[in-house]
């Protein structure tokens, strides 16, 4: 979640606060912009924060947020954030009518929702605060919040940061006509539309290549670099947040940002971009994997940039040990607006070589294998200081898996100690600088 704050003298935060009263019409321009990582390449519109007619409005991909997302602390600071809008989803029971008429634009709880303090048809905003110099305007509302995943600590389990928000209708120049706040085919700024079907949980694997569009970062591309991974994530409860603290989310799908074609590491989200979709590397007819919510900086030579929590789009499959009915869309009962395609395919990497991004037989043996192992270890491994996620990586040889575990402090100690839980059980080491946090 992207932050903004302005220290001011006591008496003008007063008055500053009584200047951006919601419903005012005199809002500050929005500007904006955000630049592509070295992992973009390309020719992108990256004005993420504009809401000018005819520019980028009722796009997916860029600014958006809470209109409450804003505070004042005793410092006389005033503190808003903002996100990412994901995708256009409709109700996906049989029979469903297309209620509401716009359908509903998906987000992460802790921006939609301030971390379980906002309440049902909260007006929600495009451009976000941080884009509006953290004035409130009620003639940037195009959703009002629906529902909500609630956010879990103390080591309690976590599967979904996100949260539906019902699309209205707003005014496309001020007294002007009303049209629906979300562009009505789904569309993604710079990504065009999706395919209406997600790519499959079961058929995730390290070395997937991946990109994404975001209101900080732009485009941005990245590999799969663990999945079912369970680690824990920290909340900290700004610009009138209701909750804060550490959450342990399982599940969860982690991204490598890698330039694709040189295959340098770079940033593949940061502040802001929470909220954005996750699809496969494939213009034509990406799929929806999963929805940036958190992400940890790396420093040693095997990150480099930055590994990215997402939560999986959809989670229905009969893999042992995982629930079905449990992404995002099975939790919402929702599917995507996108157009009906045929996927390219696609190829995933490891150490170097290139080879067909499916799982075959053997792979899923040594998935399965490893599945097991992470169920039974993980909960008391990340207990251990310096361990902070825990998930299923590639292996030694493209038909087997790994144990990926992330480590805040990398000694030979811990992986020693790493080792001892898990004995007979390949383990793959990364480095970040610190616990994944809510972008």
């Amino acid at each position: 979640m992207r932050k903004f704050s302005l220290h001011v003298a006591a008496l003008f935060a007063a008055f500053t606060l009584m200047a951006i009263p919601r419903g005012a019409h005199a809002q500050a321009t929005p500007t904006a912009t955000a630049t592509p990582i070295s992992c973009g390449g390309g020719n992108f519109i990256c004005n993420t924060g504009a809401d000018e007619p005819g520019n980028e409005e009722g796009w997916l991909g860029i600014s958006g947020g809470n209109i409450n997302s804003i505070a004042i602390d005793k410092s006389n600071a005033v503190t808003c954030c903002s996100g990412t809008f994901g995708a256009l989803v409709v109700d996906a029971s049989p029979g469903a009518s297309p209620t509401p008429s716009y359908g509903y634009v998906l987000g992460t709880a802790h921006v939609f929702a301030r971390n379980g303090g906002a309440h049902t048809n909260e007006e929600i905003v495009q451009p976000g605060l941080t884009d509006t110099g953290c004035w409130q305007d009620d003639t940037d509302t195009v959703a009002t919040l629906t529902k909500s995943t609630p956010l879990k600590y103390k080591g309690a389990k976590n599967e979904l940061d996100a949260a539906i928000a019902t699309v209205v209708a707003a005014p496309l120049t001020p007294n002007g006509p009303l049209v629906p706040g979300v562009r009505q085919d789904g569309a993604i700024l710079n990504i065009g539309q999706l395919s209406n079907v997600p790519f499959p949980y079961d058929q995730i694997t390290d070395g997937l290549p991946v990109m994404k569009m975001g209101r900080t970062t732009c485009v941005t591309t990245g590999r799969i670099d663990a999945f079912d991974a369970t680690g824990l994530v920290n909340y900290d409860g700004t610009c009138g947040a209701a909750s804060s603290g550490t959450a342990t989310f399982d599940h969860q799908v982690l991204v490598f940002g890698e330039d694709l074609s040189s295959g340098n590491s770079c940033t593949f989200a940061d502040k802001g971009d929470s909220g954005a979709i996750v699809v496969t590397n494939d213009f034509s007819c990406p799929q929806a994997i999963g929805m940036v919510f958190a992400g940890a900086s790396g420093t040693g030579p095997d990150t480099g940039g930055t590994i990215i929590a997402i939560n999986p789009m959809t989670t229905t499959t009969n893999i042992i040990g995982v629930p079905t009915n449990n992404g995002v869309l099975d939790k919402f009962k929702v599917k995507l607006v996108g157009q009906t395609c045929t996927p390219s395919p696609l190829e995933r990497r490891l150490n170097g070589a290139s080879m067909p991004a499916h799982v075959t037989p053997a792979l899923r043996a040594s998935i399965e294998a490893v599945r097991s192992v992470k169920r039974a270890k993980a909960p008391y491994m990340l207990k251990r200081k310096g361990v902070v996620a825990i998930g299923i990586g590639a292996g030694v040889t493209p038909e087997s898996a790994s144990l990926a575990v992330y480590l805040t402090d990398d000694t030979p100690a811990i992986r020693q100690w790493v080792q001892k839980q898990v004995p007979g059980t390949n383990v793959k080491f990364r480095t970040i600088k610190r616990k994944f946090k809510a972008l």
